[in-house]
């Protein structure tokens, strides 16, 4: 039974669990992982190497074989390999930060920290903080007039049915619903309840991905989610709340604490540190951008980038989601210096490439 492990039992199958999705995933969307495709790689510094084919390709094809490794043998290396891997490729494509690879990696990262002699319950409280910070974050950063206009709009939308005074209540609720459920985790007696509100939100979020025909990519994170926390959270019991956060404090503790409180916090009051790294998951209020491109670039742009026009009211556009799912399989990383870079890359094929009114940015998913 998955309930009755030890902690080290536990460290072990929350390790694997979190492999197995990125694995999936990275079968999924394979192009990824590398530089040699269509849609460019947007490294964090113009400075960073980018390796172009065949070596994209034997690294790309290393980082994925190494995890398969990584869960057979377990060595401490290995993981330190992934880790820094990750790192890496993440530097040098920004819109592999998405949100399932950064947390299976973040909870490499919180087990591998800590040196194989450590009490396995040092580890097992800094893999919890990073559960608890994906459920508390996830649900403040819902707190904001986009999230409510949109989930309102979908809920009209497929479930009209129901009685409005139900969705408007449901709809204002769903932030403090998920931070809720991040806060049950830390107390003995309400845990179990935490546990099954999270298993049923990822049951019915992964069964309204089938049923609504989209988002495919997202189910395995779900699954994910739904057999750790019960391995982590089932039969644990605490001396207190604030356990998670004070017990067995020394360096690898505030490593942890940093990114699951110190950078989300920051993120959510000052915007400093990206949004999906700071569990800012599904939230509406993430900028998607159209770029519309003048007649002059429309026609010096290559083929494979102008099989993505779009027009409106005769203007031609490019919608950045479209054109990243083409080939990355997941949505384009959603910060102002990611298409801010593809703006300038665009540019980059015409005569001057500093001509204004060359391009334009314009949010399509906000009012």
């Amino acid at each position: 039974m998955i309930t009755n492990l030890t902690d080290k039992q536990k460290i072990n199958w929350v390790r694997i669990i979190a492999l197995i999705p990125v694995l999936i995933l990275m079968m999924y969307a394979p192009r990824l992982w590398v530089s040699t495709k269509g849609f460019p790689t947007i490294p964090l510094f113009d400075w960073w190497p980018i390796l172009k084919y065949p070596f994209d390709y034997i690294l790309g094809s290393f980082f994925f074989l190494i995890q398969i490794v990584y869960i057979f043998q377990n060595k401490r290396w290995q993981g330190w390999a992934i880790i820094l891997l990750y790192v890496f490729l993440a530097l040098v494509d920004q819109n592999r930060l998405q949100p399932y690879f950064y947390q299976s990696f973040l909870t490499i990262f919180a087990i591998e920290i800590f040196n194989r002699k450590a009490n396995p319950k040092k580890i097992l409280y800094a893999i919890i903080l990073i559960f608890f910070a994906t459920y508390f974050w996830s649900g403040i950063q819902k707190v904001n007039e986009a999230f409510y206009i949109q989930w309102l709009s979908a809920l009209n939308k497929h479930f009209s049915f129901l009685p409005q005074w139900f969705l408007h209540v449901f709809t204002y609720a769903v932030p403090w619903l998920e931070a809720l459920m991040g806060v049950l985790l830390l107390f003995n007696k309400t845990r179990k309840f935490g546990v099954l509100f999270i298993l049923a939100m990822h049951g019915t979020i992964t069964f309204l991905l089938f049923y609504l025909g989209y988002g495919y990519n997202v189910v395995p994170w779900n699954i994910q989610n739904m057999f750790s926390v019960v391995i982590l959270f089932w039969t644990l019991k605490t001396t207190n709340a604030f356990e998670f956060f004070i017990q067995f404090f020394n360096k690898q503790k505030i490593a942890i604490l940093i990114f699951t409180i110190a950078l989300p916090l920051a993120n959510n009051l000052t915007g400093f540190y990206d949004s999906l790294l700071s569990f800012h998951f599904f939230t509406a209020d993430l900028n998607y951008y159209n770029i519309f491109i003048n007649e002059e670039l429309e026609d010096t742009l290559p083929d494979d980038i102008q099989r993505f026009y779009r027009f409106e009211n005769g203007k031609a556009y490019i919608q950045m989601n479209e054109w990243a799912q083409s080939d990355n399989k997941v949505l384009f990383y959603p910060e102002e210096r990611i298409v801010k870079y593809m703006d300038v890359y665009l540019r980059s094929f015409a005569k001057n490439p500093q001509e204004e009114g060359l391009t334009k940015l314009v949010v399509y998913n906000q009012d």
